[in-house]
């Protein structure tokens, strides 16, 4: 092999010809993997002072390229080559690997460190990618490839990678299987713009459907995209994960099976961004999540009950892209909580406070008891209705004003047509319907009329009714003072 001039020395270089994912190439185009690893294990004259570099351009590889334990100095360029076997990169050390435009059966690179870019774009790789433990000095880039899977139904096993700089897999990327990042470290961003991503058919060796997305557990210290048209068939799973910024997913089309789910179990974010194409009919699971802000829109969630659940998630601010008004977001509450939660209402009236909407708070907590009242017994049923009428359980007291007045105005007149009898002639005070009816509304406080006067006939039924509509009147109005003095 020769070397040539320039700021490195080039190994071996063969001239490109052909298409995307390698051409259909002859015998001079044919080079065996074992030559290739014996020159990047040093097996070969290099200038000193020159960095070694490995490029290759449009050449067929036979034999696995075969690299597991090496230690690999040289600066790795393979462009539109077709490998007929694997890359094997386990627990090698290595600079910066390029592999661009390549057919490759498989890449298998468990515990690699990379010191520099591990990039596999617009390849096609027929049997998957493992990168489990992995340890990656800038970015991960996939950007353009097409990945089918593996016998156990991945096409990106990169559980537990750490990866310093970016995760980028952009379209035209598209995975058939699941892209698995549990427990995984980004310190950059992970973007998967128009990205495609499908779950193999069928369950794993547990019984469970396969994944097209699975980040369990992993950490993002900047943004996680899935947008720009990105598209997945199947669930996506981010329970416990954490990204240190946001995660986005915009003009996503997702969830387009009723069998399908988008599981963010205790996610945290600064923000999370759901904007979805409209309509989607799988399930939304956000129980336990953290979150700064959340941004939706009214298309955003599915429909129908049971296809929502956010008990325990928390938010400061809540957005829309698309206004959600109070209406939709009682149906948004009613919808997460086919059973019963005080939570959800009580976070959703925090947001409406902080952003300075105190009636919209009233009203969510209003809405809030009278989805408990009517998990109480018969009784209890009863009791609540009364303080809704009265006084919307505390939240709305000028009702109890307006049934005040409408009471007292109905006993003024009905007192003045049928005049009670005084108890004692010679004692009683000067006749008045009107503070007639009021000492008969107001429990405890008296102003002398309701002891000397002795109705009959109808109008004893109408005081009877006034003094129990009083304390009714009375005790909801407690009972709603307290509940509101006492919540946070």
């Amino acid at each position: 092999m020769r070397v040539r001039g320039g700021g490195r020395a080039d190994i071996l270089g063969l001239a490109a010809a052909g298409c995307r994912h390698g051409p259909r190439l002859g015998p001079e185009r044919t080079v065996r993997a074992e030559v290739l690893t014996r020159l990047l294990l040093g097996e070969a004259d290099l200038v000193p002072g020159r960095t070694p570099a490995l490029d290759v351009i449009g050449a067929r590889i036979t034999g696995p390229l075969n690299l597991r334990g090496a230690r690999v100095e040289a600066y790795v360029d393979m462009r539109g080559c077709r490998f007929d076997d694997r890359v094997i990169l386990s627990d090698a050390n290595t600079g910066t690997i390029r592999f661009i435009g390549c057919s490759i059966d498989a890449v298998r690179a468990r515990r690699v460190r990379v010191d520099g870019d591990l990039c596999l774009s617009t390849c096609l790789i027929r049997e998957g990618i493992v990168l489990t433990d992995a340890q990656i000095g800038t970015d991960l880039v996939l950007h353009g490839s097409r990945l089918t899977p593996m016998r156990d139904g991945r096409s990106l096993g990169a559980d537990g990678v750490n990866i310093s700089g970016d995760l980028s897999a952009h379209g035209p990327f598209h995975a058939s299987g699941t892209v698995s990042l549990r427990s995984a470290r980004i310190g950059g961003r992970a973007t998967f713009y128009r990205a495609r991503l499908e779950a193999t058919p069928g369950t794993n060796a547990r019984g469970h459907r396969h994944f097209a997305l699975d980040g369990a557990g992993m950490y993002v210290e900047q943004t996680l995209h899935l947008s720009d048209s990105f598209a997945a068939t199947g669930s996506i799973r981010f329970n416990d994960a954490r990204f240190g910024d946001a995660l986005v997913i915009d003009e996503a089309d997702i969830l387009r099976d009723p069998a399908e789910e988008l599981v963010l179990w205790r996610v945290t974010a600064r923000t999370l961004s759901l904007v979805m194409v409209p309509d989607p009919q799988g399930e939304i699971r956000l129980s336990g999540a953290q979150l700064g802000a959340l941004t939706d829109t009214p298309d955003t969630w599915p429909a129908g009950p049971g296809k929502i659940s956010i008990g325990g998630m928390t938010y400061t601010v809540l957005r829309s892209t698309s206004p959600m008004n109070l209406r939709q977001r009682l149906r948004w509450l009613a919808a997460a909580t086919p059973d019963y939660e005080p939570q959800p209402y009580e976070q959703l009236a925090a947001a409406y406070r902080a952003s300075g909407q105190d009636e919209e708070a009233r009203s969510v907590l209003l809405a809030k008891q009278r989805r408990n009242h009517e998990t109480l017994r018969l009784a209890g049923r009863i009791w609540g209705h009364l303080q809704d009428a009265a006084i919307g359980y505390g939240y709305r007291p000028a009702r109890a004003l307006a049934w005040l007045a409408a009471l007292i105005a109905l006993g003024t007149v009905a007192f003045a047509i049928d005049r009670p009898t005084p108890v004692k002639a010679d004692e009683a005070p000067h006749w008045n319907a009107f503070f007639y009816t009021v000492d008969l509304l107001i429990p405890v406080v008296t102003v002398g009329q309701e002891a000397a006067w002795n109705p009959g006939g109808w109008a004893q039924w109408l005081a009877y009714t006034l003094v129990l509509l009083g304390w009714a009147l009375a005790g909801a109005a407690a009972a709603g003072a307290t509940r509101v003095l006492n919540r946070p």
